[in-house]
């Protein structure tokens, strides 16, 4: 059973950190127009920036919470006494997922908005299907967020607050460095794809002014 579900895991990271490349890739082939246009256009871009990065923080904060708890001395070395407890892991991933989850849900809501007007517009399958599916998404994540940040908010308060027995110092220090690290490197992997496919695409052609 443990096995099927980390399986799951790794299916749901994965598609995850894909979603999570398109988008970044799909901005960077925008980006170049976006920024000589300007407007809800550019706005958009930015949204799609920010889906991005905070999709490629939770792939990477899962991957450093769960590596630094299975390769610290309490796992790799019999006898010394784990830093990190499962009570610290799980209050590092409720700490970014509070810091992810108003970025995630207020580019989600401009994403769904822009999918609704143009499948207004043009009125045709593929527009249509994207707008049904930003729309279950939206919901999904809402309900997520509401159900889910009361239980983060207590996680976190159990181990941050007073008494707590596994807020050690360096227990603490260690969190707060990962949860920064996969914050940074989610922000730079979606700028290092964008940059990249944004080289690749000529600037927009301008129209001759009239006489």
């Amino acid at each position: 059973m443990k096995g099927i579900s980390w399986l799951l895991v790794v299916v749901i990271w994965c598609v995850n950190f894909g979603i999570s490349w398109w988008n970044a890739y799909a901005c960077g082939k925008s980006w170049v127009e976006t920024k000589q246009i300007g407007g809800w256009q550019r706005f958009m871009s930015w949204m799609g920036a920010i889906m991005s990065a905070s999709g490629f923080t939770w792939c990477y904060l899962l991957i450093l919470m769960f590596g630094g708890y299975y390769a610290q001395p309490g796992f790799t070395q019999p006898g010394h006494a784990p830093i990190l407890t499962e009570h610290a892991i799980q209050a590092g991933i409720s700490l970014g997922y509070l810091i992810l989850i108003p970025g995630i849900l207020f580019s989600g809501v401009m994403i769904w908005l822009d999918s609704l007007i143009r499948a207004w517009r043009r009125r045709d399958l593929p527009s249509i299907g994207t707008a049904a599916w930003n729309t279950y998404a939206q919901i999904h994540n809402t309900y997520s967020a509401f159900s889910g940040i009361p239980g983060a908010l207590k996680s976190i308060k159990g181990f941050f607050g007073k008494g707590s027995k596994d807020a050690k110092g360096l227990a603490v220090v260690l969190i707060m460095v990962l949860v920064v690290f996969a914050i940074l490197g989610g922000v730079f992997t979606t700028w290092g794809i964008i940059s990249h496919y944004a080289a690749t695409e000529p600037l927009p052609s301008r129209r001759p002014e009239s006489a």
